[in-house]
C-alpha cells in the first residue's frame, strides 16, 4: 500500500517557494529547449510557451494549490499531451490487448490510466484512456504519439479497428484531487469527453476536447466549487511531494512498471493477454524489479546536482535521483530517484550528494 510523503508550508515559506518555483520553471524550460523534449505540461520549443492559460496573470499560489490538490481539485492544462484515436467496431476490446490498464468492462464515459508496454514490458509511453460512443481518445506525450500508433499498427491483423493521430485536434485538462470526480458534468456540458482515472492515487479526472473547445473546458472547470487552477511549475513541487514520476524524466522506455512503481496504478493482473504482459506477470510473481523509484528526503539546505547518486552510508551506491523539489528553509530537499530493490523501503538510511536522507515513501514496494 503506497505511502505518501507529506508536503510543508504556509506563510513562513510561502515568498521561498514562489521564488525558487519561478526560477525553476525557466531553467527546466531552457534545458527542456536545449533537449528539444515535450512533456505533459507543454513543450519546449522556441516561440512557445509551457502552457497556454488564458489568463496567466492571476494564478493561485503555491500552498491554494496544493490545498486543492489535497482537499478539492487542481485543474491542469496538459498542452504537453497529443492524441490517439481508435475508431471501429472493435476498438476497445483491441486496445484492451494493448495497454496494462483493464478496458474489458468499461461503458462510454468511463476511463483508464495505465502503460503502452513493449513485448519485453519495458514503459513506452504513459496513456490516458477516454471512451465515447464511437471513439477512444488516448492521450501520450505528443513525442510518442507517432510511436505508439507505428507500434500499434503492427499488431492489427483483421480487427476492425482505424487509428489516427489527433493530436493536431485534440487537447487535455486534467483535474487531481479527492473533488476531481465533481468536475466531470461540467466539463462535458463545455464540450468535452471525460472520465475519471486516477493516476495519482489522489483522485482524477480526465478531459480531451477539440482545441477550439480547451479554453471554455478548463474556465467551465475552474468554476466549480473546490477547483483551482495549477501553474506548471507548481505542479513540479507538489508531484514530487506527493511521489508521482513522470514519463521522460523519472522513468523512460528502459524501465518496467514495476521499476517505476507503476503497478498498483496503471497495471492490471486479473485482466487478459496484453502486449508485455508475460514479463510484466512474471517480474511481479517470479522475482521482482532490481530497482524501484521512491521518495527521499534529503537533509541540509540548497538542491542537490542534477543526477546525484544516491548511496548507503558507507558509501556504496544504490541508486540515482531523477527529481527533486526544494523545500522552505530548514526543511531540506524532497526528491524522487531509483534505489536497489532491497533499500525501497520507508526510513532506509541513505546519502545523496554526500547528505543525510532516507527514504520516504515506496509505492507497492512490500
Amino acid at each position: 500500500m503506497a505511502i505518501r510523503g507529506e508536503g510543508t508550508g504556509g506563510p513562513r515559506g510561502e515568498g521561498a517557494w514562489a521564488a525558487w518555483a519561478a526560477w525553476a520553471a525557466l531553467e527546466r524550460r531552457a534545458q527542456a529547449r536545449r533537449e528539444g523534449s515535450c512533456f505533459p505540461g507543454g513543450c519546449a520549443h522556441d516561440g512557445e510557451t509551457m502552457s497556454t492559460h488564458p489568463d496567466r496573470s492571476n494564478l493561485p499560489g503555491l500552498e491554494e494549490q496544493r490545498r486543492a490538490l489535497r482537499e478539492g481539485a487542481l485543474v491542469l492544462r496538459m498542452d504537453g499531451l497529443g492524441t490517439l484515436v481508435a475508431g471501429g467496431s472493435e476498438r476497445q476490446s483491441w486496445l484492451n490487448g494493448m495497454l496494462t490498464c483493464d478496458l474489458s468492462k468499461l461503458r462510454s464515459g468511463s476511463g483508464a490510466y495505465g502503460v503502452s508496454a513493449a513485448k519485453n514490458g519495458k514503459i513506452q509511453a504513459e496513456v490516458w484512456v477516454v471512451l465515447g460512443e464511437e471513439q477512444v481518445w488516448l492521450g501520450a506525450l505528443r513525442e510518442r504519439v507517432p510511436m505508439l500508433q507505428e507500434m500499434f499498427e503492427k499488431y492489427l491483423i483483421m480487427e476492425d479497428v482505424e487509428l489516427s493521430d489527433g493530436s493536431a485536434e485534440m487537447g487535455w485538462v486534467f483535474a487531481v484531487g479527492p473533488r476531481a470526480k465533481d468536475l466531470l458534468q461540467a466539463g462535458r456540458a463545455a464540450g468535452a469527453q471525460a472520465a475519471s482515472a486516477d493516476w495519482t492515487g489522489l483522485g482524477g479526472a480526465v478531459f480531451v476536447a477539440p482545441r477550439e473547445a480547451v479554453d471554455a473546458v478548463e474556465a467551465a472547470l475552474l468554476a466549480q466549487e473546490g477547483a483551482v487552477r495549477g501553474d506548471d511549475a507548481a505542479w513540479e513541487l507538489l508531484r514530487v511531494e506527493q511521489n508521482v514520476g513522470r514519463f521522460g524524466v523519472d522513468f523512460d522506455d528502459q524501465n518496467y512498471p514495476q521499476e517505476a512503481s507503476l503497478e498498483e496504478l496503471a497495471v492490471s493482473f486479473n485482466k487478459g493477454c496484453y502486449l508485455g504482459q508475460e514479463a510484466v506477470f512474471m517480474l511481479q510473481h517470479r522475482g521482482h524489479a532490481k530497482k524501484r523509484l521512491v521518495q527521499v528526503q534529503v537533509e541540509g539546505e540548497g538542491e542537490v546536482p542534477a543526477k546525484s547518486e544516491v548511496s548507503l552510508p558507507d558509501g556504496t551506491v544504490v541508486g540515482v535521483v531523477t527529481s527533486q523539489a526544494r523545500r522552505p528553509e530548514g526543511a531540506g530537499v524532497l526528491a524522487l530517484g531509483y534505489v536497489k530493490y532491497k533499500h525501497a523501503h520507508p526510513g532506509v538510511a541513505l546519502k545523496v550528494a554526500g547528505r543525510p536522507a532516507s527514504v520516504v515513501a515506496a509505492r507497492g514496494a512490500g
